[in-house]
């Protein structure tokens, strides 16, 4: 299959000014956390080098070959850099082919905490979004150690492929000093004529990748990089795919050992997950019961994993620990919110909210989740205001003041409570005969 039709707008106009890719400066820039001593840095453009070091003077340097798959959304050239050998927890400077300084981080030691990451879906590019450069502003102040973007990252299969290079852009606010860490949407799969994943894994180095079943109806689906996990600090991080056709089964199978593992490991204190689609929602698209059936089972195994992330549904929404698990739909990155009209309720779940829903707005806002040994604490700070029509809220409020905040303990518990069982322990003690027989 042909790739879909593009746009070229920045290499164009670079041609027509006599430059070479080598002259024309450095864009979409951004990096990746793929191990304890690692990172990949991605960008369009510029010069195939990247100088680092732990001082300015950047005393090493890594040269940058063509990502696989190559994405099409303009002629390029893409280029990607696998930085290793890097020390733990220390802040290194980088700068591409002696462009502007820009820093990375590793990840501090097994076990550790005090960092900080944001969380953000469906966000599109400020070509088509207005509110997109706002909100990507509001992450950027909050200077997080990463940033988890839950799917739906550009729209370019709905609006063009300039949506894509445009949102790879738009994110260089926060994107040259914290890591980008995707997990795909619907859009970035299922309209295959006019976009693919290929724009996307070909733009991502990402840490224990992982392949889900192909669907033969979508090309580019399975075949790597579907899924993947890392562990930063005291947590493990799992992402979930979109359910294309088997993906969830197989995710859940083989995430089941990846959990396990942070269940024995004594530096793991929480497990989070996060991916597009929610497992529960009052917004445009409901709860997935599948995706609630999996992660219930998986969180009787494995009582670290607390929280859930997840975006699809352009809204802000948290709910109550659901089988000890609290989740939370963060998808306002940009893009219109998707609110009902007509009948004097934006929620597609209906007013008032569900019994299992703890807040939601119908508002863009800014995620932040910070983390400790023995917290994660969650503060969601309100963003741009909505225009009316399809950008309708149902909150007002300050930018920049906090509209909800919660923590969450290890094992969801508050501290003191005695460590819940496991589903293997639950068995055993089942099993053992009753006093006095």
């Amino acid at each position: 299959m042909n790739p879909p039709a593009i746009r070229v707008v920045a290499i164009a106009a670079a041609c027509i000014l006599g430059l070479t890719a080598a002259t024309f400066p450095a864009d979409e820039v951004h990096w990746t956390i793929t191990g304890q001593n690692s990172v990949t840095v991605d960008w369009r453009g510029g010069d195939a080098e990247v100088r680092y070091g732990t001082t300015q003077a950047l005393d090493r340097r890594v040269e940058a070959v063509a990502p696989e798959p190559l994405p099409f959304s303009s002629r390029g050239p893409f280029r990607e850099a696998k930085i290793t050998g890097l020390d733990q927890n220390t802040l290194y400077y980088y700068s591409i082919g002696g462009g502007p300084l820009h820093t990375f981080r590793t990840p501090p030691p097994r076990g550790g905490s005090g960092f900080t990451f944001y969380v953000q879906g469906d966000i599109g590019g400020s070509l088509d979004w207005k509110h997109v450069a706002e909100c990507q502003a509001l992450i950027a102040e909050g200077r997080p150690d990463f940033v988890l973007c839950v799917g739906d990252l550009t729209y370019g299969n709905s609006v063009g492929q300039h949506a894509v290079d445009t949102h790879f852009n738009d994110v260089m606010r926060w994107s040259l000093d914290a890591a980008y860490m995707p997990a795909w949407g619907n859009h970035e799969w299922d309209k295959p004529r006019s976009d693919d994943l290929r724009n996307y894994k070909g733009r991502f180095d990402l840490p224990n990748p992982q392949s889900s079943p192909a669907d033969r109806r979508y090309p580019y689906t399975g075949g790597g990089e579907d899924w993947y996990w890392f562990d930063y600090g005291n947590v493990r991080f799992v992402a979930y795919p979109d359910p294309w056709s088997g993906a969830w089964a197989d995710w859940a199978q083989r995430a089941e050992e990846v959990m396990a593992e942070a269940e024995d490991d004594t530096a793991i204190t929480f497990i989070v997950t996060f991916g597009h689609r929610p497992a529960f929602s009052s917004g445009e698209h409901e709860g997935e019961p599948e995706l609630q059936g999996f992660l219930g089972t998986l969180r009787a195994r494995n009582p670290k994993l607390v929280l859930n992330l997840n975006g699809h549904s352009h809204d802000y929404e948290r709910t109550y620990p659901q089988g000890g698990v609290v989740h939370v739909t963060a998808g306002t990155g940009g893009s219109n919110l998707e609110e009902e009209s007509g009948s004097g309720c934006p929620w597609r779940g209906g007013c008032p909210e569900p019994p299992w829903s703890a807040f939601r707005a119908m508002h863009h806002v800014a995620v932040r989740l910070h983390v400790e040994n023995d917290r994660i604490e969650g503060t969601v700070y309100c963003g741009p205001a909505g225009g009316g029509g399809s950008n309708t809220n149902d909150i007002a409020c300050a930018q920049g003041s906090v509209i909800d905040s919660f923590t969450i303990y290890p094992y969801g518990l508050k501290p003191g409570a005695p460590k819940p069982p496991s589903e293997e322990e639950e068995e055993a003690q089942a099993k053992k005969p009753a006093p006095g027989r």
